[in-house]
């Protein structure tokens, strides 16, 4: 796969769509027409042709220059939609504090992560196909808005196409990695199997020798000898491009990072599908609920035993510093879990519509046998950045504590001031009231 790939400004449809109309058009003249008529109508769709491909174009024709400052590619190599996106926040952090122009990489979107509804109703099934699919960054975020925090931000689409051929020679390209990285994959940058390898191939990027740091060395540039160290060890005149093999991030997301959720704004189309569907379905007030409980999910449940004071995203509801172990209830519910907790929120806020988003089985029908009087919706989209934005716009949402699909809808809601609860956990404030 090469980089045209990635890119989604290819006026590829446009051309065959005016030239499917051009035969239409001809086809319908008829042969017994004369040639000037046919011409005529050929000199028409020609004019209407450049007409709809030109704007697509000069779209394009966008001036890139190469920055001195260099440049910071990484691979999204963990999770999916929700935890690229804190990756992707994270490595922002990291690029500006260095300051260097950060590449941002598009979304590896896996087989296994794409669902269609069943035929069944509540249930959601994942859909199993063959290879993974890389959506660019700016097929779902205003890249403006994203530069109102730092400017300095390039697609990777546009980095390939327009500054990597000139700039970045195939015999200078190194993949850089800890030395501890390094150890465990016969002392090279490790880019073999999918991800790390399926992406930098579907990117077009063939690296020609690692470039190893010690371990002296870590993400952590809020540490200032830390950044300098980065800037000191990577100059940009020697050292122009920094191809990491992960992300630039730390997991759980930094508070610093999780600050930057707000220059994520979504595209039209996404906000467009979304205030549809709630137009035709939801009826306000209405509370969001994210379900986790995909088989994938009841595996890392497995290591809530009340033992690790971390797990994931868990730091959205018990905080990035708590000492309080993750308990199964607070990483997975059961149906009479869920139902209970429902009750209290449904007396608390008094909705009149239940929205749920599932990664799998909605509980739907079994919700609205509990709540005959509310309106039970679920969706399914293909998209499931649609169930996020749904989820951001409840006048309630409740999520799963450990869950980062969770955690990106709560990011969003705290800078609109919007109330939010994690099913099986009770703040310990809350809990020393009662």
């Amino acid at each position: 796969m090469n980089s045209a790939n990635i890119i989604t400004y290819r006026p590829t449809g446009t051309i065959q769509a005016a030239r499917q109309r051009q035969r239409l058009v001809a086809a319908q003249l008829g042969n017994d027409q004369n040639r000037s008529a046919t011409k005529m109508a050929q000199e028409i769709i020609r004019i209407a042709l450049i007409g709809l491909i030109l704007p697509t174009v000069m779209s394009r024709m966008v001036n890139i220059e190469w920055d001195p400052k260099g440049y910071v590619l990484y691979c999204p190599c963990s999770g999916r939609f929700t935890g690229q996106t804190e990756q992707f926040l994270g490595s922002l952090v990291f690029a500006k504090r260095i300051d260097r122009v950060l590449v941002i990489p598009p979304y590896i979107d896996y087989p296994c992560g794409r669902k269609h509804r069943s035929s069944k109703g509540g249930l959601t099934l994942m859909q199993h196909q063959e290879g993974n699919e890389y959506i660019p960054f700016d097929s779902y975020f205003d890249i403006d808005a994203i530069k109102e925090y730092h400017p300095d931000v390039i697609t990777m689409g546009d980095f390939i196409d327009h500054l990597a051929p000139s700039h970045w020679p195939p015999s200078e390209r190194a993949a850089y990695c800890s030395r501890k990285l390094a150890d465990i994959n016969e002392g090279k940058c490790p880019r073999t199997g999918n991800p790390h390898g399926t992406f930098w191939e579907a990117m077009n990027i063939e690296f020609a020798k690692s470039e190893i740091w010690e371990d002296q060395m870590h993400y952590n540039v809020d540490y200032e000898p830390w950044r300098q160290l980065w800037i000191d060890t990577y100059p940009p005149d020697s050292y122009p491009v920094l191809a990491l093999m992960n992300a630039p991030a730390f997991s759980p997301i930094q508070p610093d990072a999780e600050e930057l959720h707000k220059y994520l704004k979504w595209l039209p189309d996404i906000v467009e599908e979304a205030e549809a569907f709630m137009a035709e379905n939801i009826e306000s007030p209405f509370i969001g609920v994210h379900l986790r409980n995909g088989a994938d999910w009841t595996r890392t449940c497995d290591l809530a035993d009340g033992s690790h004071p971390r797990l994931m995203s868990s730091h959205q509801c018990m905080g990035h510093y708590s000492s309080e172990g993750v308990s199964k209830e607070v990483c997975i519910q059961s149906e009479e879990q869920v139902i209970e907790e429902l009750e209290d929120l449904n007396a608390e806020h008094k909705p009149k519509t239940i929205f749920i988003a599932t990664d799998h089985v909605s509980m739907e029908d079994e919700i609205q046998d509990a709540f005959p009087d509310l309106k039970v919706v679920t969706m399914a989209p293909e998209r499931p950045q649609v169930d996020l934005y749904i989820l951001e716009q409840s006048d309630h949402f409740v999520g799963n504590c450990v869950s980062a699909f969770s955690a990106f809808v709560s990011r969003s809601r705290v800078g609109a001031s919007k109330s939010s609860s994690y099913l099986g956990y009770v703040p310990k404030h809350l809990r020393d009231e009662l």
